[in-house]
């Protein structure tokens, strides 16, 4: 299992909220963890952390035609969409 943060601007933080969380069906078959969200409506951003059973099936499925015309729709700005794969364990 992996874990990966994912960070995006959006034009509206609430509608974008709502949107989301209607996605559970989907995510819900993806993720192995629960969603860890943050919010910034300051900036109009969000940050979401999260376990994923299959690093490919999980980039695969954020990367659809689907997934990518649900983002438009709930208003995720172009291109702002990052992905980080947390790979790299730091011990202190």
């Amino acid at each position: 299992m992996a874990k990966v943060i994912v960070t995006a601007k959006v034009k509206d933080t609430a509608a974008w909220e709502a949107g989301f969380r209607s996605l559970t069906a989907v995510l819900s078959s993806i993720f192995v963890s629960p969603i860890n969200l943050g919010i910034n409506t300051g900036d109009s951003s969000f940050a979401y952390l999260a376990e994923v059973k299959d690093l490919d099936q999980f980039l695969a499925t954020i990367n659809s035609e689907r997934i990518q015309q649900v983002q438009k729709e709930n208003g995720v700005v172009d291109g702002s969409v990052r992905v980080y794969v947390l790979d790299k364990p730091v011990e202190f």
